[in-house]
């Protein structure tokens, strides 16, 4: 076989192996279910202290943060971030529920919940309830008519920021949703408590990925 036609057989060859690659890749589209955490109830009600949690396959390796478990704490803030871009009469309510151990960046997940309401402020409870609902969110900037939208955010070992933000996730393997949410009535921390599921892409700013699987999780959200 002369030296063109083995440079042939490969290129042929590396075609079959990214179309087998893609093929494989392709995740099926069932809904996602709401998740019951396991430690959610025991004879004492709900335990806050270990339900508040992330867990979240990155690149096939699994990271779980538990609230008050090796210094995590679950931690909320809540913000406006001006008008919105489609309706100046709207502003952009964030609202961010996060798993960091403090004083420290590295190996922190934050997941932001963001919408436009007809308000500016952040105590007003039916605006609030506008922008988080049980359902499935598109990852920003893949918003819909709505402008409701998530961020999932982690912050690696290495200090390196990857974001669903970063990227497009526009396949129907990349989806989050909020599958409940309750009043905090267990403690003073957050208004509002928020289970959800996610998966999809996380990018750097250098436009590298890594994929997340099975996320799920349970935290404080809209900050008091």
């Amino acid at each position: 076989m002369n030296l063109e036609l083995m440079k042939l057989d490969i290129r042929v060859f590396a075609v079959l192996l990214l179309g087998m690659f893609w093929l494989a890749s392709c995740e099926s589209d069932e809904a996602l279910q709401q998740y019951v955490n396991p430690n959610q109830s025991d004879t004492s009600g709900n335990n806050i202290v270990v339900d508040l949690f992330v867990s979240v396959e990155i690149d096939n390796v699994p990271f779980s943060y538990f609230n008050g478990i090796n210094n995590y704490t679950n931690w909320n803030i809540s913000s406006e971030e001006g008008f919105c871009p489609t309706d100046i009469n709207k502003f952009i309510q964030s609202h961010t529920t996060a798993f960091v151990v403090p004083n420290k960046l590295e190996e922190s997940i934050y997941i932001d919940i963001k919408g436009c309401a007809r308000t500016d402020s952040l105590k007003d409870i039916s605006k609030i309830d506008s922008v988080l609902i049980v359902g499935a969110y598109p990852y920003y900037p893949k918003k819909t008519d709505d402008d409701r939208y998530a961020i999932v955010r982690y912050i690696d070992a290495d200090s390196v920021l990857w974001s669903t933000a970063f990227g497009g996730n526009t396949s129907s393997f990349a989806r989050f949703e909020l599958s409940a949410i309750e009043d905090n009535n267990y403690d003073v921390f957050s208004q509002k408590i928020a289970y959800g599921k996610f998966e999809g892409y996380l990018y750097n700013v250098a436009g590298d990925s890594i994929k997340l699987k099975k996320g799920q999780f349970k935290g404080r959200i809209v900050q008091n």
